[in-house]
């Protein structure tokens, strides 16, 4: 009996009283309700799969953000800022505002007007039903990869912070998922993305906020970066002239045309694994200049 709970068990940073238990119960209990609810909407496959394109343009903004914003950006993230400091906002800032822009402008119109569910779908209407078969089979396999990256990370969130077994926190998110969305297909999965959107963002505000009281604010905190680790960390653009100069190695033309064009318009706009993933919610909205705006509203989050 005590091997068995331990084996779900494990040390912790939190311990869960009576109501954290009632609050994370009633939020499976409440994604699950929607999975229900919207399952009468979902009656045939444009329903299903595109939401009927009937999202607005801040609902599909925030469902695409959702969609991209999870346990492994969470840690990634972290380790990234503990690792390179201040520069690893560049990723966004000049690595994915503009190509997402450009992917608003230029690229989501073209999408809509070819009336596809996803990538393999376009590359049906582009080259054949061959390299359909392909690039379906090739993203199929890639994403049970990604998946399975992303429910380990967010089951060794759950490991360390409230000490849940591994296969435990995997099985009951996985499980969870598979029911909403078999249930109300991509109209569940876009409101269920906006209300974990909501949950997510007030979770994180509140760690650099209750992180520079503790530090005794921003001052103070370079000075212990400073102290710590280097000055440097704290810098975005003036520890950019020379390669040493700063703790990523880099120089500004490689952020600027290296990771601000090269990659990340080849990301934003074209990566396979990305674009199969978000198409659909981008298309979901009513038209595609709705769909601008959302790939817009999108924007703005991501530099904020």
């Amino acid at each position: 009996m005590i091997t068995a709970a331990a084996m779900y068990v494990a040390p912790r940073l939190v311990h869960l009283s009576a109501v954290d238990a009632a609050i994370i119960v009633f939020y499976f209990a409440l994604v699950l309700t929607i999975g229900f609810y919207l399952q009468r909407r979902a009656n045939t496959g444009e329903d299903f799969f595109m939401a009927g394109r009937e999202m607005t343009a801040w609902i599909a903004g925030l469902s695409f953000l959702s969609a991209n914003l999870g346990s492994l950006e969470l840690m990634g993230w972290a380790a990234s800022a503990y690792q390179y400091g201040i520069l690893a906002t560049h990723w966004y800032w000049i690595g994915a505002i503009p190509a997402m822009l450009f992917l608003s402008i230029v690229m989501m119109p073209f999408y809509y007007i070819s009336k596809t569910h996803s990538v393999p779908g376009y590359l049906r209407l582009r080259f054949g039903e061959s390299s359909r078969a392909l690039s379906a089979i090739s993203f199929a396999f890639m994403t049970v990869l990604m998946s399975g990256i992303n429910m380990y990370s967010m089951a060794l969130v759950m490991k360390v912070v409230l000490g849940w077994n591994i296969n435990f926190s995997i099985w009951v998110s996985s499980l969870t998922v598979a029911a909403y969305v078999a249930l109300g297909g991509l109209r569940s999965a876009i409101f269920n993305e906006v209300l974990q959107f909501i949950l997510i963002w007030a979770g994180a505000l509140l760690v650099p906020i209750l992180g520079l009281i503790e530090a005794g604010g921003w001052s103070n905190l370079k000075l212990q970066i400073a102290r710590n680790a280097s000055a440097e960390y704290t810098h975005l653009w003036s520890t950019l002239g020379a390669f040493d100069n700063n703790p990523m190695g880099i120089h500004w033309t490689g952020i600027v045309f290296g990771l601000g064009f090269v990659i990340s318009f080849g990301y934003w706009t074209t990566d396979f694994w990305w674009c199969s993933g978000c198409l659909p919610r981008k298309i979901s909205a009513r038209r595609s200049w709705r769909q601008s705006s959302g790939q817009r509203s999108r924007c703005s989050c991501r530099s904020s």
